[in-house]
């Protein structure tokens, strides 16, 4: 934290978490001590918050989701273990220096990596790049399952950004009434899909060029899908789409500039076991931008 620019000010004890409060711009907590982080953001609204967790997802998510500064939920592997120090550090860069904008796609990975990246124009385009991303997963050497949770989240993106993103000047969608439709995309409508691997990471990133994808819709849907409740199909079922990314990514990343883009950004740890990768807390990143 301090290699990121901030004074740090360790509290161990929660109760005493009031003393530190004022003057203070982040506030980070595992997700044991959330009831303490929400009572400081409802007395402090501009304070930004990280949460970490070893646990699923739902239980920090009924916390976060009605409070828009608390947008970054990290998972660690345990109890005994911090969160991932590139990730820790990224988010922590970007919440102290928000005018910096968002990461290059390349900073998810280490040195040397090696990808591809398309425009889609058509719904035979996207089926043809959701199998090429699985072949591509399993060159660069990851578990067979890795390769095949690549494949589902590659399609549930494509079908996100190419169904639900686009609206018209009115910002009524276009397509997103029958997500079975073939489509063939004019030029300003097309998403982008990028993946690249380093040998330990798989990062997919799709980009839209709408930037409708608002924080309400990710986190509410998100938690209601972990929780089994009925999902919002008004934007043509994206809740299940984002339970589909949220179980097979271990990183889910979404930066929104509001009315031009979109970029979901997920990453895969390549060599985990499918039953680890299954229990594995997984992370979630919400930023936000007028312009």
């Amino acid at each position: 934290m301090r290699c990121a620019g901030y004074e740090v000010v360790p509290v161990e004890d929660p109760a005493h978490v009031d003393k530190a409060l004022p003057g203070a711009t982040l506030l980070a907590a595992d997700t044991f001590d959330a009831e303490t982080v929400v009572k400081a953001v409802e007395q402090y609204p501009d304070l930004k918050t990280v949460l970490w967790t070893a646990e699923p997802m739902d239980r920090a998510l009924r916390f976060v989701t009605g409070h828009p500064t608390m947008s970054n939920i990290l998972g660690r592997p345990n109890f005994d273990s911090p969160p991932r120090p590139w990730e820790l550090m990224m988010i922590l860069r970007r919440l102290a220096r928000p005018e910096e904008g968002g990461p290059k796609f390349a900073w998810f990975l280490d040195w040397g990596f090696s990808g591809f990246q398309e425009r889609v124009d058509t719904t035979a385009t996207r089926d043809r790049l959701v199998s090429k991303v699985q072949d591509f997963a399993l060159h660069m050497g990851a578990r067979k399952k890795i390769a095949e949770f690549a494949n589902e989240v590659a399609h549930e993106l494509l079908m996100n950004a190419m169904y639900d993103a686009p609206v018209d000047s009115a910002g009524v969608p276009k397509y997103a009434q029958n997500r079975k439709a073939d489509l063939r995309l004019p030029d300003g409508e097309q998403p982008t899909l990028k993946i690249a691997s380093d040998g330990s990471k798989l990062c997919m990133q799709v980009t839209d060029p709408f930037g409708g994808f608002l924080r309400d819709r990710v986190f509410a849907g998100l938690a209601r899908g972990l929780d089994g409740g009925q999902l919002d199909t008004s934007h043509g079922g994206a809740g299940l789409g984002l339970t589909v990314i949220h179980n097979g990514s271990a990183a889910l990343f979404i930066d929104v500039i509001k009315g031009q883009r979109t970029e979901v950004t997920c990453v895969f740890e390549m060599d985990t076991q499918h039953r680890d990768f299954r229990l594995q807390p997984k992370s979630l990143h919400y930023f936000y931008r007028d312009s």
